[in-house]
């Protein structure tokens, strides 16, 4: 092995996805764990989609480095589907529901939870599947406990539609030693912007105001802008609208990688993966 790089900024990458982000993330824990070390991280979070599958592997491998004396932090969390109110959307659903031309569209789709870019990242979803990404990090037991109960809350009743949701009200019962991210273009600032960006700046700000607002509340100074650096005009867009709320409500602001793969070469077998996902779609 050669020897680790030394990079002049220390970084933790507190968004990533391994394989247990169906179609969405490839390697095992393990893999991004040895590259992220071997390139100079100083840590990471594994961030899957509405679960922690890949706690275990990720636990053995942080006590398998410390016995090896390998200074390197690995954080536990998820990026979570968030809906503003489940007690509403069930409301919307029934009214749909009685509607005979919309009722296939409320049929549940029970099975494997794969995460579509195409819909979370472009807003391009209908009412009854409404979902923003929210990054949440354990940062001490309580926060690990906090999100075992938020990721088993999500499966159950009326929380699971296609995926596994949470909302605020769940958000204030269980946000004890947890930090949260907005996420990506997808994410609660990101469909903030998708969803008023033909009405302008001023409606999109106001909507993120909102957000804002409602996450501080809940999180108070736990609560981050998450900038992000995807090749997507929007995406600076909503970095640029981001950063201006940071200096207008003081919250920081945590920079990320949102991996997907364990090392570059990678992207290509990434890419046929997602596909391979959406094939039906």
């Amino acid at each position: 092995m050669t020897d680790r790089k030394k990079p002049s900024i220390p970084f933790y990458n507190m968004h990533g996805h391994t394989t247990f982000s169906i179609f969405d993330g490839m390697g095992y824990p393990e893999e991004h764990v040895d590259f992220a070390f071997q390139n100079g991280l100083e840590g990471m979070a594994f961030t899957e989609h509405g679960n922690m599958n890949s706690f275990a592997y990720a636990f053995s491998k942080s006590k398998k480095m410390k016995e090896e004396g390998k200074d390197f932090k690995i954080v536990y969390g998820i990026e979570a589907y968030l809906h503003p109110d489940i007690p509403s959307w069930k409301l919307e659903k029934e009214k749909h529901k009685e509607d005979a031309k919309l009722a296939k569209q409320v049929d549940e789709d029970v099975g494997l939870v794969v995460e579509d870019e195409s819909e979370t990242k472009k807003g391009s979803y209908n009412t009854l599947n409404q979902r923003s990404h929210l990054v949440l990090n354990a940062i001490n037991q309580e926060g690990l406990n906090n999100l075992f109960k938020l990721v088993s809350t999500s499966y159950r009743g009326d929380n699971f539609y296609r995926y596994p949701r949470i909302d605020y009200s769940l958000l204030n019962q269980c946000n004890g030693g947890i930090i949260a991210s907005s996420a990506c273009i997808g994410g609660i600032l990101g469909n903030d912007y998708w969803r008023n960006r033909d009405l302008g700046d001023g409606a999109v700000l106001g909507a993120m105001e909102k957000t804002v607002q409602k996450m501080m509340e809940i999180f108070g100074d736990r609560f981050y802008g998450e900038l992000q650096w995807a090749n997507y005009k929007e995406q600076h867009i909503i970095n640029q609208h981001i950063i201006q709320l940071s200096k207008q409500y003081g919250f920081k602001l945590v920079s990320t990688c949102d991996a997907h793969f364990p090392s570059p070469e990678k992207w290509k077998d990434r890419e046929i993966y997602k596909m391979l996902g959406w094939m039906g779609k």
